[in-house]
């Protein structure tokens, strides 16, 4: 079956591209042929105009200007992702708008939309009605929500926008989202059941991420990964504290643009002695390698997904608030519990999405 893929755009996100990464595989895995639909927001030439001035202003007199970006209709993927999407996930042509002629292009036969905060207000407003299919409602496909999220607890639709979606999503033949509320907000905001299952990158094992990792130096030292998407003081001098009495040194890593690479990311955890993060795919990756770490808990960008898989899971200790005095640093991650509820859950997910396909 030809499936089509919907979810954010490929920026620059670790998690975001990794999750649309595993969906594909656990796909083709099933012997489906995924496409990810490139959709990318168009770059009006104003726009590039004013960002482009102010970079020359921000520059020194010497700055040169084949340094300069070219002017292109598409707002450009981050080249140090480029590289590993172009390389490791199937995309159709790229697209600054959804349309039912891309589905006819690349004969669709099951559009899934998924997974990553893709139902979150503030997240995708500018298209919002094309996660929930909006430019394939006379299209004649099966149409899913796989661990879809709204990302936060509240409802916080405008109301005429909250019409549209809850009479596109009647339309979808099968739902399901990565938290809790989630499954609230379908019943009582859209008027549908939803179900829960796994974000897609925990359908996979860790051998599956281990061809793409960087191979370690030899006589690397000791490390603490930290991977916090909104630091603050506090934070930072938690994470110190922790590095200084496990003997490590702190190897920090953020989600900008000029970051490290896809590949670097994920070596960056799986060769780490410890990880404290406060990003979902952070803490869904330490789990993934089996790292002792903890998680902060972050309410602003939606803590519900962690409290959801973390209960399941048996790893509520490992999410910690300040003041950050949290036992759970000095204490280990029993693993076999931990994957020995995974493996079922995991299960539970598979057999959700091969039911959906049928």
């Amino acid at each position: 079956m030809r499936i089509g893929i919907v979810t954010h755009p490929l920026y620059f996100n670790y998690g975001g591209i990794l999750q649309n990464y595993a969906l594909q595989q656990v796909l083709k895995d099933m012997g489906h042929d995924p496409v990810t639909l490139d959709y990318m927001p168009s770059l009006s030439f104003k726009k590039y105009l004013i960002s482009t001035v102010k970079r020359l202003l921000s520059a020194p007199l010497f700055y040169k200007l084949r340094t300069l970006q070219p002017y292109t209709h598409f707002v450009e993927r981050s080249p140090r992702i480029d590289c590993f999407v172009r390389n490791n996930i199937v995309l159709s042509k790229k697209v600054s708008k959804y349309t039912r002629q891309l589905l006819e292009d690349n004969q669709i036969d099951a559009l899934i939309v998924g997974s990553d905060q893709v139902w979150r207000y503030s997240y995708s407003y500018h298209y919002l009605e094309d996660m929930f299919l909006e430019f394939a409602k006379n299209y004649s496909c099966l149409k899913i929500a796989y661990a879809a999220s709204f990302g936060i607890e509240h409802w916080d639709y405008p109301a005429a926008r909250a019409m549209r979606v809850k009479e596109l999503a009647k339309e979808f033949n099968a739902v399901s989202v990565r938290e809790d509320s989630g499954v609230i907000q379908c019943r009582e905001n859209l008027g549908i059941d939803a179900v829960i299952t796994l974000d897609p990158t925990l359908l996979l094992n860790a051998s599956d991420y281990e061809r793409l990792l960087v191979a370690p130096k030899p006589n690397k030292a000791h490390y603490l990964a930290a991977y916090v998407l909104d630091m603050t003081k506090e934070k930072s001098s938690y994470i110190d504290l922790v590095a200084k009495i496990n003997g490590l040194k702190v190897h920090r890593m953020t989600a900008s643009e000029t970051g490290t690479s896809m590949e670097q990311w994920l070596s960056a955890i799986k060769n780490a002695d410890f990880v404290m993060t406060d990003s979902y795919h952070g803490s869904l990756f330490s789990i993934i390698f089996q790292k002792q770490f903890v998680t902060f808990i972050n309410e602003g960008r939606g803590a519900d997904r962690f409290t959801t898989l973390f209960r399941r899971l048996g790893l509520m200790n490992r999410l910690i608030d300040a003041p950050y005095s949290s036992p759970a640093v000095e204490e280990s991650i029993d693993y076999s519990s931990v994957y020995s509820r995974l493996h079922h859950l995991r299960q539970e997910s598979l057999s959700y999405l091969k039911s959906s396909l049928s």
